[in-house]
């Protein structure tokens, strides 16, 4: 018997697990003002630099510990997921939108159209990714929403020419020639009829594409080009805490296991994907 994509997914337990922890993670930046936490721009006078709870010297206050300024770790970490994750949704349906819109176009009508977007697709790639978002955020100045629409721009060739694929292997069949015959207009053929059966590497790509938008927004705001001070976002809390690297290693590695943790499990979850989705299964 024929498995579904779902039995395939929870198959594998790798994909489980990242889904698991990313439901974690969810819940915990959607649940964050109602958590017991303190403030994350808060700053406890003669608490900076607090080790975390389990050393000598740490306090239950401050489980994870406090920065520099002596602001609450823990409660900068949780907050600064709904940043992190926030806007990598965001860019993930911007990039959807637009780019699965420009690749459909072009794959359903082709001509100088389809040529167009082609080239402009061959120029985003032709540039590296991350010094592309730089500029662009140079341009428009450093801020959370520059940052988002950097990430979103070096973001769409990959799924501009995902969508362009599948068109132009769906067009052709029997089912849409058949629609094109009862007098389906372009319209109700691209979005109706062809654009359901693109849908899994659409959704592959969107849940590797994840990764790739907050490792972006947290390198740029490693940079100082993204969150902006006193704004809980991990690479801007990386760039603050990268003085202490010695002294106060804690303020490091905290962030940079959330963004490690958060972009393996999207990995992950997106192999899975790509396992389930595959038609030769």
């Amino acid at each position: 018997m024929k498995k579904s994509p779902w039995a395939r997914l929870c198959e594998n337990r790798g994909a489980v697990v990242s889904l698991v922890l990313l439901s974690v993670w969810v819940l915990l930046a959607i649940l964050a003002p109602l958590l017991p936490l303190n403030p994350p721009a808060q700053i406890f006078d003669g608490e900076q630099l607090k080790l975390p709870m389990w050393n000598e010297g740490g306090s239950s206050r401050f489980p994870m510990g406090t920065d520099d300024l002596g602001r609450d770790l823990l409660s900068r970490l949780i907050y600064g997921a709904q940043i992190s994750l926030g806007f990598g949704f965001l860019n993930v349906v911007a990039s959807v939108l637009i780019g699965g819109t420009l690749g459909l176009t072009a794959g359903y009508f082709g001509g100088w159209w389809d040529r167009l977007v082609l080239r402009m697709v061959d120029i985003l790639m032709a540039l590296p990714s991350l010094l592309l978002a730089i500029v662009v955020v140079a341009v428009l100045g450093p801020s959370l929403w520059n940052a988002l629409w950097a990430v979103t721009l070096v973001a769409l060739p990959g799924f501009i020419r995902i969508t362009r694929a599948s068109v132009l292997a769906e067009r052709e069949k029997e089912y849409v020639q058949a629609s094109r015959a009862f007098g389906a207009g372009a319209l109700r053929q691209m979005f109706k009829t062809i654009l359901p059966n693109c849908m899994a590497p659409l959704i592959v790509q969107a849940s590797l594409g994840f990764s790739d938008g907050i490792l972006n927004m947290a390198a740029l705001g490693f940079l100082g080009l993204g969150a902006q001070p006193p704004t809980p976002e991990w690479g801007a809390m990386l760039a603050d805490s990268k003085a202490y690297m010695e002294t106060a290693s804690w303020l490091v590695y905290w962030p940079g296991l959330c963004i490690l943790s958060v972009v393996l499990a999207f990995n992950l979850l997106g192999d899975g994907l790509r396992d389930a989705f595959d038609p030769k299964l």
